[in-house]
């Protein structure tokens, strides 16, 4: 009889320490999910953008500074609103991105937009009859320049430049931690399956590995959206404030799916467990 008892101990033991396992496979495998579609995803980033009107605000920060600018030289507003609203920002701006996921320079291509701007100023000169000879040449390089800063600072993402390297180099050994997680959860699931008789068992034990996987990763995004941290953070520009407010509660929103997901299947496996246990009982009666 202790013999017996010994054997049940060791095996709850065991099986615990395979759900904690599941536990911690799984919590890490929903964090590497997340990242992998969000962090390492170009397309999440411009969706994000999209959605949330991120090229507008660009715009409009654009027209405004390049309008200081303007009225510090004698220009009119209607030339920085006109000639801001000639260039293909979204396209820059994807370009960027692009340049950042694919691991090239993350510089702000500046050559295009200084020519189109000398252009523009040239012909704003020959519409307005403004004498040539009374607009210097220094002057003109001095706006292109200023207007040129205002451009990269408009269109680069500090956060993000600053890390580009790292996420393009990454980005596929990353994939392969993502996949191994996925086959050593498994791997997990299929040891507890496979390796316990009675079916009341196999259902309590995964169980118990999914409702752990629930509480802590349901745990990252609570205390994320409790703290309010998010919509605290002080930037530079209103359009890099959205974008990262709305970048971070993706993140955010990806682990609850992940975590909700967890507690779907814990608790079909522990009303499969109750089902099983009462079956396996009733038949012991």
């Amino acid at each position: 009889m202790s013999e017996h008892k010994h054997s049940s101990r060791l095996r709850a033991f065991v099986y615990s320490f395979l759900s904690f396992m599941l536990t911690l496979v799984l919590f890490l495998f929903s964090i590497s999910i997340v990242v992998e579609c969000t962090v390492f995803s170009k397309e999440y980033m411009i969706n994000v953008m999209s959605s949330n009107g991120y090229y507008l605000m660009v715009e409009d920060e654009l027209i405004s500074s390049m309008k200081s600018l303007g009225n510090a030289s004698g220009l009119k507003e209607e030339f920085s609103e006109k000639f801001v609203k000639s260039l293909d920002v979204q396209s820059n701006i994807n370009d960027y991105i692009s340049a950042f996921y694919s691991g090239d320079s993350t510089l702000v291509k500046t050559t295009s937009f200084k020519q189109q701007l000398y252009d523009a100023l040239d012909k704003y000169i020959a519409e307005n009859n403004i004498d040539k000879k009374t607009v210097s040449n220094e002057n003109l390089d001095y706006f292109v320049d200023n207007a040129t800063e205002v451009y990269v600072t408009e269109i680069s993402i500090p956060f993000f430049s600053a890390i580009a390297n790292y996420i393009y180099k990454a980005q596929t050994p990353f994939l392969m931690i993502t996949i191994g997680l996925g086959v050593t959860a498994l791997i997990l699931i299929a040891i507890i399956f496979f390796t316990n008789k009675f079916k009341h068992r196999k259902c309590r034990y995964i169980s118990y590995g999914f409702i752990g996987a629930f509480i802590t990763v349901a745990i990252i995004p609570a205390v994320i959206q409790i703290s309010d941290k998010i919509s605290k953070i002080n930037l530079n520009t209103r359009s890099l404030y959205n974008l990262f407010v709305n970048y971070t509660n993706g993140l955010v929103n990806g682990l609850w799916i992940c975590s909700l997901a967890f507690l779907l299947i814990s608790v079909v496996t522990f009303v499969l467990y109750i089902k099983y246990y009462k079956r396996a009982t009733s038949h012991n009666h």
